[in-house]
């Protein structure tokens, strides 16, 4: 059966994407270059430009891609959480081991560049808003989340987010292992009132 032209610029969407992460995470986005993530999907740069008008836009896809992915893959581990276990530290692990991933890297060199690209700081904002969005939307169905006001929890999920994408950008330079364990075990106790 013959693919619909959606579904061939589905495809040609998600490999760019694909190829776009991929080559970041390899080479970094200082390095990654139409040319360069074209070539990885096996396709032309004019094919990147016919779904893209500009870097600035292909990369705030690129963004946008990543954060779904994470917050997929943030949802599949913590359902996988056993229902007699206390989550807490689960998902603060989960939360550490997704914000360290090489993916997530990918989202840090987009924001650091975007510090200095106003166009692709403007692309980024409208994705990382829509993420913090989502992301407060997951917190609020974590288990265990009813024992703090409702209002507290945006502030505690963003606090817990940059903890961990600050220790993450940081691991990157100067791991510290004997830190990752005991950062755990401290955040638990202190939001268990311990």
């Amino acid at each position: 059966m013959a693919r619909t032209q959606q579904q061939r610029r589905a495809d040609t969407i998600a490999r760019l994407l694909d190829a776009s992460i991929q080559t970041i995470v390899e080479v970094g986005y200082a390095r990654a270059s139409a040319a360069t993530i074209a070539k990885r999907a096996g396709l032309s740069v004019g094919a990147l430009f016919r779904h893209y008008p500009t870097m600035g836009d292909f990369m705030a896809a690129t963004g946008h891609e990543v954060l779904r992915r994470q917050l997929d893959l943030f949802g599949k581990r913590v359902a996988e959480i056993p229902p007699e276990r206390p989550a807490l530290a689960d998902v603060l692990q989960i939360l550490c081991d997704v914000t360290g991933n090489d993916t997530n890297a990918v989202l840090y060199e987009l924001m650091i560049a975007a510090r200095t690209d106003a166009a692709l700081r403007t692309s980024l904002q409208d994705v990382l808003t829509e993420y913090a969005t989502k992301i407060g939307e997951v917190a609020a169905g974590l288990p265990g989340v009813d024992r703090f006001p409702a209002n507290s929890i945006p502030v505690l999920t963003a606090l817990l987010t940059n903890t961990f994408d600050g220790a993450a950008l940081l691991r990157a330079v100067l791991p510290i292992p004997e830190l990752e364990d005991k950062r755990i075990a401290l955040l638990t106790d202190l939001l268990a009132g311990r």
